[in-house]
């Protein structure tokens, strides 16, 4: 037996009350204990006391006194409510009572209590309307409680007369002389804990910060439950950014409160601060799903999810406010960045067309006019640009670069913007990029002069006297002149024998002079000095792959990787790579490096990583990825098609409709997205539906082989029979291809015969010849049902052909049963359970085997399995019957007769034929 030792006994007579004192002495020493401000031992003897005479009104009003002093109003409330009914006198009792469910922030407890107990003081009834009218005020009846205020100002009780003038004060906008009234309340005064909070509350509106947090502090120390005071006190440290202390009360209040809209508001904000931007987005989604939605929160909830790379959901936040966002600067500017992330390019414009632009500006009207120059939408883009034109005169070359580049991509527009780049060269003629941009240009134009003409003003330092250089070979490289290019490549070579630059176009004069091994050989010595260059590893990838030989370049590119972990560029080329040698599970280890860490990814690399996920057949992977991708761009036809695929692949086609569709709202007559919405519908079920959809096609796309083959079954599903088989044999006319010979073949079969359906694919076979594995498989299933002795050599082709191939195997099994040849149906059956022993056909094929072979014990174990794995399926529920009769079991075997459900017309009549089997 399991010893107790003394302290525990000793415990346990303290919890329980069964220690050797009576009540009173239970209740004498929680006096002592009280006024000694020990509460929880005066708590513990309280209870002990109430525990042996819990009608006893004196011991619950300690109690309830000793938690109002411990600051849990809450307990206090519930103990004087119990002593009231225990008998206790209202008179004596009746402020503590009404303070504490004032404390406990029960206001409606306070606007009721005593309203009809008769007898009570003058003092007690003043007391009374105080805090009634304190409730009145939380509960946002100003009017109520001006009134008892106007009615205690002539109070004969001087703090409650102090207090009410203070109110009035307050009320009438006289902070100051408030603030003066409320501190004249004496500190051991009945309402001194209140008048305390209206202190700091009056020192707050007078900027007496310090003295304010201080009185709160106070405050809370009496009184630490009250979690508006601590809310108060922790929007204070915010707005003082003292974020560690506003910290410690939020976390205290949201313990209590975990939902609360502004506790939550204002948490997020501290993490935000902490740059932990997780928790800041837990608590900020907290507030606004606790209707804290004002436009702070919006805000707030915005730049978290921009900072998340969850740009959706930020555009979504922004737009909720966007009429508010010219008060935040910050915020309009992102709101129109995310728009233009998002696709929204013209609403972008839009909001950019309205607004006053300063310097800072310019990257993100060169952002917007560059979206919207690519979408076509050149008149937007110019009206952008002049109007920061108007609204600021360019200071520096810089700017005027940054003009000219984005004028360039408009045709009206471009002699303007190679002006704005040659005015910005003479600001500032260090500007390489802008003389660069220049240079292609010109060169665009033709205007090699031009072009060549700008290298002179590199000729003339050491430091840029190779880039000048390469730019005049670059020059009559273009114009075939190899001899004047090849002089200026020299040139380049004295001024700097290193540039990676020169190397690469001294490797293209070689490979244009079919000197392969010396391009070759320059692409390596340009990979030597400067393993990351791009354009030479792609050149010596593709020299290489018409030679024969890319595993070379493979493992150069590989070790350039290596040395070069942080190259994402190089990242995605090897990535690349290896995708196109379905190397995918080292897709997912080269990219899993950047998933980890980074936020938001380029469509290449989600395209690149959900196909590798599908690939290595991790699904629920490439559906998280790929709702991620969607999110963060939910306009990208690609992210859409990506996710609604994955999704009608898991069967949520519902879900997959629903994207698919959010993204015909702007693409309308998107191919691609019609397609899968087609597919969507059709295999949820929706069958007329997709062929509704199947109308908003291209006429040329919907008039294809391939789109009249999936239009063909789609019909046939419908109940179309007839339209269904000409639209088939319409595509198969245009296209021979096996799948629709097979959808034709099996329309025939299930709806005019087996031999119209074998007699269509031998004339296919005739035709195009029998070198499709899966077609003639099918075939041999026709067989089955029109000639079974010839299945039987036709899946003996097919199991020769393929012996791995486990439906052929099971198959052939299944024949050579039909045909009575047991033991060879064993020996492939077998062979079948070899690759696949929980396949619910091939254990019902074995136990059909076992069944013939006199085993009906063996057989049912093998019926019995296959049904755990697909339940409800009437032909091995049939085989179970058989086997359960063969082994005696009647009784059982009648009961699963019973209960199967088929409206096929051969089980039924099988099973009626083993209904009687069992009477017999």
């Amino acid at each position: 037996m399991k010893k107790i030792s003394l302290t525990a006994v000793a415990l346990i007579a303290v919890l329980t009350g069964c220690s050797g004192k009576d009540a009173a002495e239970h209740y004498q020493d929680a006096l002592q204990f009280s006024q000694n401000n020990e509460y929880n031992a005066a708590v513990i003897e309280l209870k002990s006391a109430i525990s042996k005479d819990p009608d006893n009104s004196d011991y619950r009003l300690l109690l309830a006194r000793v938690y109002l002093k411990a600051g849990d109003a809450v307990s206090a409330e519930k103990e004087f409510d119990r002593a009231l009914r225990n008998g206790a006198e209202p008179e004596s009792i009746a402020i503590e009572v009404i303070q504490a469910s004032y404390l406990a922030e029960n206001y409606q407890n306070v606007l009721s209590l005593f309203n009809e107990t008769e007898g009570l003081s003058d003092k007690t009834q003043h007391f009374l309307k105080f805090y009634r009218a304190l409730a009145e005020v939380e509960l946002g009846a100003a009017a109520n409680a001006i009134a008892i205020f106007d009615e205690l100002v002539n109070s004969s009780f001087p703090d409650l007369n102090a207090y009410a003038e203070a109110a009035l004060l307050v009320n009438a906008r006289n902070v100051t002389e408030a603030l003066s009234t409320v501190q004249q309340v004496p500190t051991d005064s009945t309402i001194a804990k209140e008048a305390l909070l209206l202190t700091a509350q009056l020192q707050l509106l007078d900027k007496q910060i310090d003295e304010a947090i201080a009185n709160l502090q106070r405050y809370i120390e009496q009184v630490p439950g009250a979690l508006k005071v601590r809310l108060m006190l922790a929007q204070t440290y915010v707005q003082q950014q003292q974020f560690a202390e506003a910290d410690k009360e939020l976390v205290f209040i949201l313990q209590r409160a975990p939902e609360h809209g502004l506790t939550n508001y204002l948490k997020a904000t501290i993490e935000y601060q902490k740059q932990d931007y997780a928790k800041a987005k837990e608590h900020i989604d907290k507030a606004i799903s606790a209707r804290f939605i004002n436009t702070p929160s919006r805000i707030l909830a915005g730049i978290v999810s921009h900072q998340l790379g969850l740009e959706a959901q930020a555009l979504s936040h922004l737009a909720a406010v966007k009429d508010s966002l010219h008060t935040y600067p910050p915020a309009q500017r992102l709101y129109s960045l995310l728009q233009l992330r998002a696709g929204e390019t013209t609403d972008a414009a839009s909001n950019l067309s309205n607004a006053d632009f300063t310097e800072q500006d310019l990257s993100l009207v060169a952002g917007t006019a560059f979206r919207l120059i690519s979408q076509g939408d050149e008149s937007m883009a110019a009206e952008i640009i002049s109007r920061y034109e108007n609204s600021v005169v360019p200071q520096d070359g810089r700017t005027l670069s940054t003009l000219g580049s984005l004028k360039l991509g408009l045709p009206n527009r471009n002699a303007e913007g190679i002006k704005n780049l040659e005015q910005a060269l003479m600001m500032d003629p260090g500007l390489h990029d802008t003389r660069l941009v220049l240079a292609g240009s010109y060169i665009r134009q033709q205007q090699f002069d031009k072009a060549a003409a700008l290298a002179d003003e590199w000729l003339k330092s050491d430091e840029t006297r190779n880039a000048g250089y390469n730019l005049k070979a670059l020059t009559y490289l273009l114009q075939n002149d190899l001899e004047n290019g090849k002089l200026m490549l020299a040139e380049a070579q004295k001024a700097d024998s290193s540039n990676v630059f020169t190397i690469y176009m001294l490797a293209a004069v070689a490979r244009d002079e079919n000197d392969i091994a010396k391009s070759d050989a320059l692409l390596k010595q340009a990979i030597e000095l400067r393993s990351d260059y791009i354009p030479a590893l792609i050149a010596y990838l593709n020299s290489m792959q018409q030679q024969g030989t890319p595993q070379i370049a493979m493992d150069v590119i590989e070790a350039t990787h290596k040395a070069n972990p942080e190259n994402n560029q190089i990242r995605m080329l090897l990535a690349n790579l290896y995708q196109s040698r379905e190397r995918f599970a080292d897709v997912l280890a080269i990219l899993k490096p950047i998933s980890d860490t980074q936020q938001q990814f380029t469509p290449a690399f989600y395209n690149l990583m959900v196909n590798a996920y599908v690939k290595t057949n991790q699904a629920n992977q490439a559906l998280v990825l790929a709702e991620r991708w969607y999110n963060s761009d939910e306009k990208n036809i690609q992210a859409g098609l990506a996710y609604a695929n994955l999704l009608g692949n898991e069967r949520r086609f519902k879900d997959a409709i629903a994207v698919v569709d959010k993204q015909l709202r702007v693409h309308p007559k998107q191919p691609d997205l019609l397609r899968t919405k087609i597919a969507a519908q059709s295999e949820s079920g929706d069958h007329k539906a997709a062929l509704d959809t199947f109308q908003l096609l291209p006429d040329e796309l919907a008039n294809s082989a391939e789109m009249l083959y999936h239009k063909g079954r789609i019909q046939i599903l419908n109940k179309q029979i007839s339209p269904g088989l000409a639209t088939l044999n319409q595509s198969y006319n245009m296209k021979p291809l096996p799948a629709t010979a097979m959808a034709i073949a099996n329309a025939y079969a299930k709806d005019v015969s087996f031999r119209r359906a074998v007699n269509f694919l031998e004339e296919h076979f005739a035709k195009q010849g029998n070198n499709n594995t899966e077609l003639n498989a099918f075939y041999a299933n026709l067989l089955i049902e029109d000639d079974v002795n010839k299945a039987v050599t036709v899946y003996s082709d097919i199991v020769q052909q393929s012996p791995d191939n486990l439906i052929a195997l099971n198959n052939y099994a299944w024949v050579l049963l039909e045909v009575g040849r047991v033991d060879d149906a064993k020996t492939y059956v077998e062979q079948a359970l070899k690759i696949n022993n929980k396949h619910p056909d091939v254990l019902d094929t074995f136990g059909r085997v076992l069944l013939e072979q006199g085993q009906p014990a063996a057989a049912k174990a093998q019926f019995e399995q296959s049904l755990a794995i697909r339940p409800g399926h009437a032909e091995v529920q049939l085989n179970l019957a058989q086997a359960l009769i063969s082994n005696g079991e009647q009784e059982q075997a009648g009961k699963l007769l019973a209960a199967i459900k088929t409206d096929n017309i051969d089980y039924q009549n099988r099973a009626k034929a083993l209904q009687q089997q069992i009477q017999q």
